[in-house]
C-alpha cells in the first residue's frame, strides 16, 4: 500500500509537471476563487500578520494583499510537479534569472563555507533546484507528517543535488562540519522555532520568536552570510533569484546577530510582500498575548 500511495503522488506530480508555468498560475487563481479562502484559518492568520506588519495600511488594502498572498501560496502548491518532477537535473536558465552571483563566488573563495538565509518568499523549492545544480549544498528540513509525501519530497530534493539533513543534533553537527569544509548551507530562517531554539527579535513591528541556529553557526564557523530569495516574474514564465551582498554585523553576539538576520529577511520580503507566506503564525510566541 505504501508503495502504491507513493507512486500515486509521483504520478500526479509528473502530470502537473507537464503544464506550462503560465497555465499553473492561471489554474491557481481559478481554484483560489472557487475555494472561498476568506472563511479559512489561513486567511485569518494572513490578515492578522499583515495587520501587524503594516499597521498604517487600510483594512481594505490588507484584505486585498491577503487574497493575493494566498493566491501566490496556491501557485506554490500547484508548482510542485514542475519543481519536483520536471526541473530536477534540467537546464534552469530558461526559467531562472539569477542576480548577485559574483558576491557569492567571492565569499566562497575564502574557503570558510557559506551560510544562505532564505525567507518563504515565492517558491523556495526553486532555490533548492538552482543551488543543487550549481554548487555543493546542504539544507535542513523537518520531515512531513505524511510519510508518503515525505518520501517523494526527499527523492525529489535528492535529484536536485541537495543533501537534506534533519533538524536534530546530528543534522546540525553535519551542517557545521560542512561549513568548516568550505561547503554551502541553506536555511529557511523565518520558521518559528521551538522555545529553546529561539530568542525574541523584532520582525517588522513586533518581537517574534526567531531561530538562533544561523547566528550560532556564524559564531562557531565565521562563515560569510548572504540572503537569497526568489520571486515570480510578472509575465508568469519563471522566477528571479537574488543573492545579497555579504551581511555585515552577524558575528558579534547571539542577540545582535538574530536581530540583523531579521532585518535582512524583512528587506528580502519587501521586494514582493504579496508573494510571502504570511499564513504562518509568526507571532504566536511574541511578547504580547496571542493574536491568533
Amino acid at each position: 500500500m505504501a508503495f502504491l500511495l507513493t507512486k500515486f503522488i509521483q504520478l500526479n506530480l509528473f502530470f502537473m509537471g507537464l503544464l506550462p508555468l503560465k497555465v499553473i498560475s492561471y489554474l491557481a487563481q481559478f481554484c483560489f476563487l472557487l475555494y472561498k479562502p476568506i472563511k479559512t484559518d489561513a486567511y485569518s492568520t494572513t490578515f492578522t500578520n499583515l495587520n501587524i506588519a503594516f499597521p498604517g495600511m487600510k483594512k481594505d488594502e490588507i484584505k486585498k494583499m491577503a487574497m493575493v498572498s494566498l493566491t501566490e501560496t496556491a501557485k506554490t502548491a500547484l508548482e510542485m510537479g514542475f519543481v519536483w518532477s520536471k526541473l530536477p537535473g534540467k537546464e534552469t536558465s530558461k526559467y531562472l534569472q539569477v542576480k548577485g552571483i559574483k558576491s557569492i563566488k567571492k565569499s566562497l573563495d575564502e574557503n570558510k563555507g557559506l551560510i544562505l538565509i532564505v525567507p518563504h518568499l515565492s517558491n523556495i523549492e526553486i532555490i533548492l533546484n538552482y543551488l543543487g545544480g550549481s554548487m555543493s549544498c546542504m539544507a535542513l528540513y523537518t520531515p512531513s507528517k505524511n510519510k508518503y509525501f515525505d518520501k517523494v519530497m526527499l527523492s525529489a530534493r535528492s535529484k536536485m543535488g541537495v543533501k537534506m539533513v534533519e533538524t536534530n543534533l546530528a543534522g546540525i553537527k553535519s551542517i557545521l562540519t560542512n561549513l568548516r569544509n568550505g561547503g554551502v548551507v541553506v536555511i529557511a530562517s523565518d520558521q518559528v522555532p521551538k522555545s529553546e531554539g529561539g530568542v525574541l527579535s523584532k520582525f517588522f513591528t513586533l518581537p517574534a520568536l526567531t531561530m538562533t541556529l544561523v547566528a550560532r553557526l556564524k559564531l562557531k564557523s565565521d562563515a560569510p552570510c548572504h540572503s537569497l530569495f526568489c520571486v515570480r516574474k510578472t509575465n508568469r514564465t519563471g522566477f528571479e533569484l537574488t543573492f545579497s551582498d555579504r551581511i555585515e554585523g552577524m558575528g558579534i553576539d547571539l542577540q545582535s546577530s538574530v536581530d540583523r538576520m531579521n532585518e535582512e529577511l524583512e528587506k528580502c520580503i519587501m521586494t514582493a510582500p504579496e508573494q510571502y507566506s504570511w499564513e504562518y503564525k509568526r507571532y504566536k510566541h511574541s511578547s504580547q498575548k496571542s493574536m491568533y
